[in-house]
């Protein structure tokens, strides 16, 4: 009885262990860039909306309405396959940031620059409008 307990507590620190690591894996900012980035190659406007800044609403609205008169192009985006090839930080502070990624789209090659913000606690990309 004794040893199956101390297997079980085990087992619990572990994935306790786990869990924790994955959490904070999570909030980094090349962690938040890539989540923004599929969502943004496959035209994924619900999760654009997790991965962005509260002041970039208006953008992802603008873009989400931009791609109503385009319905053929949403689906292909949808399919699209994204592949990371790398993703680096650059000018890093507590609270802000530049990451660059590095993807294939269905196998071509692209690489985009965004800036991050940290907004309640998380790591979030920042659209502005051109």
């Amino acid at each position: 009885m004794k040893r199956g307990f101390w297997i079980l507590m085990l087992a619990c620190a572990f994935l306790m262990t786990l869990s924790c690591q994955n959490k904070a894996k999570k909030n980094t900012p090349e962690a938040a860039t890539e989540l923004f980035a599929k969502a943004f190659y496959t035209a994924d406007f619900a999760h654009l909306y997790q991965y962005t800044t509260k002041k970039s609403d208006a953008v992802i609205q603008q873009l989400q309405n931009g791609m109503k008169d385009n319905p053929e192009r949403v689906e292909e985006m949808k399919n699209t396959k994204v592949e990371f090839v790398s993703t680096s930080v650059d000018n890093l502070t507590d609270s802000t940031c530049t990451c660059t990624c590095k993807v294939l789209l269905n196998s071509q090659p692209r690489e985009d620059t965004w800036d991050l913000i940290k907004e309640d606690g998380q790591w979030k990309v920042t659209l502005v409008l051109p």
